[in-house]
């Protein structure tokens, strides 16, 4: 029977992992490598793109990104807070 089966491969797996006790140097190693396959992961996916797409135009033109950081300076600052300016809408540039 099916249950059976299953008791029997419960009782393999603990026994495969009975002698690993979960210390905290085992945990932290564990924790690292879990963090760097992730990262790798992102890495293949972002570089890769292995499902289709690209970029968009934000992230590729050097010239949006100086034509945004000079319309985020030259922007409106918020009325009664003279400490700490801020600005409304940085992609709108003030009349």
């Amino acid at each position: 029977d099916s249950f059976g089966r299953t008791q029997e491969r419960v009782e393999m797996v603990h026994k495969v992992l009975a002698p690993i006790k979960p210390t905290g140097g085992a945990i932290g190693i564990a924790t690292i490598v879990a963090f760097a396959g992730a990262a790798a992961c992102t890495q293949f996916l972002t570089l890769n793109m292995p499902f289709g797409g690209a970029l968009p135009h934000t992230v590729t033109n050097p010239e949006w990104a100086k034509a945004t950081a000079e319309l985020r300076k030259t922007s409106w600052e918020r009325e009664g807070a003279p400490d700490r300016p801020v600005g409304l809408d940085p992609m709108k540039s003030p009349k």
